[in-house]
């Protein structure tokens, strides 16, 4: 992806430079053929005989004198190449912004497209006190993953018909978890019916899921199991 962005990067200052040497050809490459039309016409005037003009012929001029320098004036006529200047800068603009648009998007959409690594449970132990439930865990961050910031680990409590009995919640031990770097969590829970089993999960700020994956060890998870409430993790 990085040899992607510096790609485009690269093509848009290619495109920019590339009409930047463009204007300047075609501009360079006008004021040389102007050049060339004012010593021509300069060497018209300077060699061209103009014949005589007889009696006859002075009879018939107006009453307006004529200079010898009105023979050789022209229309004053606007060039286009500032027009064309403008439209070739406003090409390279577009240009320029198309580049960085792009080199923005791409930049930004593997962070949303590409779905980070999910946490990973460690351990997962319980104890219940009169009417606490509290559970106590491990979690980590793969090295794989993204920064993780303020996350709420959730235990959902449910009895032995199934039924929802409690749920809680309680933010990590570290706010911040770094890929690779571990937090345990502490929730305590009240609740007044017997617990036959709880789901844990975590949980963005917001609210959304944090997806996460067991790690317990065999041993640890069937001892685990084996004990009542059974404890189950929650990765969606």
């Amino acid at each position: 992806m990085d040899v992607l962005l510096i790609g485009i990067a690269a093509l848009s200052l290619i495109l920019a430079i590339g009409m930047g040497v463009l204007l300047f050809k075609v501009l360079s490459d006008e004021r040389q053929r102007s050049d060339a039309r004012v010593a021509a016409l300069a060497a018209a005037a300077s060699t061209a005989d103009l014949p005589l003009a007889s009696q006859a012929d002075d009879l018939t001029l107006s009453d307006r004198t004529v200079s010898s320098t009105d023979l050789f004036v022209t229309t004053h006529e606007g060039s286009p190449w500032p027009r064309r200047a403008a439209v070739a800068a406003t090409l390279a603009v577009a240009v320029g912004i198309g580049g960085y648009a792009i080199t923005t998007w791409a930049a930004r959409t593997p962070a949303a497209a590409v779905a980070a690594a999910p946490l990973e449970l460690l351990t997962l132990k319980h104890t219940q006190e009169g009417n606490t439930l509290t559970v106590t865990g491990l979690v980590r961050n793969p090295r794989t993953g993204v920064p993780q910031s303020q996350v709420f680990a959730t235990a959902v409590l449910f009895g032995s018909d199934g039924n929802f009995l409690a749920s809680g919640r309680a933010a990590l031990d570290f706010t911040s978890l770094a890929p690779g770097d571990e937090s345990p969590f502490v929730i305590a829970v009240p609740v007044t019916g017997t617990v036959a089993r709880y789901r844990v999960g975590f949980r963005a700020p917001d609210g959304s899921v944090i997806a996460h994956v067991d790690r317990r060890a065999d041993s640890t998870a069937a001892e685990q199991h084996s004990q009542v409430p059974r404890s189950t993790s929650w990765p969606h």
